[in-house]
């Protein structure tokens, strides 16, 4: 029985690292539509750095944050999948990398899991099909307080619908990222200046610099301002 479940144990851990290195390709950008080129270009003077990745899902597909871990920032990775976050501890060893919910709130609250390692797993229930599952849940302030990060540079928030509920979790006069990034499906910029996202962080000083795939770019508009030959504000 011993060696039979030491065996699955092993099975487990190779298959993880080969998810891990089958999606680690050699390659100018790991986000999908190249995002990361440009979080780079904004972050070219900055040797080192950190950042916080809500809804991290994985350490090379889609990621925002690879290219910026190769260039030896660290950082906080956060995901509601505990197998994203298994492979995230194999992948980014230097990272504090956490399985749990992020809303305004501290406590615990329900997730909907389409499968263990899938993008559109969500604290929104989003068809019957999903299995719900219970998760410890913290304000994003109560993770950097734990974790005593005091300022750091960059944001992303990829949370398929709760993407305010992170936001309203955030004390920005305690915290304010240099950069941050939302995913967000609405065809065109304007429709977004409605809701609530963009009114908070419009009224905690960032702007909207920039849209690429389905992923906004806000900025601390100090910052924006200095380098606004690489953005239009």
């Amino acid at each position: 029985m011993k060696k039979k479940l030491l065996k699955n144990k092993l099975f487990y851990f190779f298959y993880k690292i080969l998810k891990i290195y089958k999606n680690k390709k050699p390659s100018v950008h790991f986000g999908e539509f190249a995002e990361d080129v440009f979080i780079n270009r904004l972050f070219k003077n900055y040797d080192k750095g950190f950042y916080v990745d809500v809804g991290c899902y994985h350490p090379f597909k889609g990621s925002l944050t690879a290219k910026l871990y190769e260039k030896k920032w660290s950082g906080i990775n956060i995901d509601i999948s505990k197998t994203s976050i298994d492979l995230f501890k194999i992948a980014r060893k230097k990272d504090i990398n956490l399985n749990l919910a992020i809303s305004n709130f501290d406590g615990e609250t329900y997730f909907y899991e389409n499968s263990p390692i899938n993008q559109q797993n969500s604290l929104i229930q989003k068809d019957d099909k999903q299995q719900k599952k219970k998760i410890e849940c913290l304000k994003l302030d109560s993770v950097l307080m734990k974790y005593n990060v005091g300022s750091f540079e960059y944001l992303n928030i990829d949370v398929e619908g709760s993407e305010l509920n992170v936001i309203e979790g955030i004390n920005f006069r305690k915290f304010s990222p240099i950069l941050i990034t939302i995913e967000n499906n609405d065809l065109f910029p304007e429709d977004y200046f409605n809701n609530e996202v963009y009114k908070i962080l419009k009224k905690n000083n960032y702007i909207f610099i920039n849209k690429i795939g389905v992923t906004n770019f806000f900025m601390i508009k100090k910052f924006a301002n200095q380098i606004s030959d690489l953005i239009k504000i």
